[in-house]
């Protein structure tokens, strides 16, 4: 009966073993957190640039932008000449 126990001690010590190593690869390291890290900043800044960008274009589209004015008449007479 002992050796049935051991034997099942050592499965479940195995099972662990197992699920920390699981748990260790899926744990970032240090290096990997820094990377991520960057790439996130990275796409928030690039985000951040093409929805200002964007916006400026509307604004300005529709005349919105005093200084854009003759780039939203610009615009509108494209869009005016392709829909006749």
């Amino acid at each position: 009966m002992d050796e049935h126990v051991e034997k099942e001690g050592l499965k479940h010590l195995e099972n662990i073993e197992q699920d920390l190593d699981e748990i260790k690869e899926r744990t970032p390291t240090p290096r990997r957190a820094f990377t991520y890290g960057l790439w996130q900043g990275a796409g928030a800044l690039i985000g951040g640039i093409l929805a200002l960008t964007l916006l400026g274009w509307a604004l300005s589209f529709f005349g919105i932008i005093p200084g854009f004015a003759d780039v939203a008449k610009y615009f509108q007479d494209i869009v005016s000449n392709f829909r006749r």
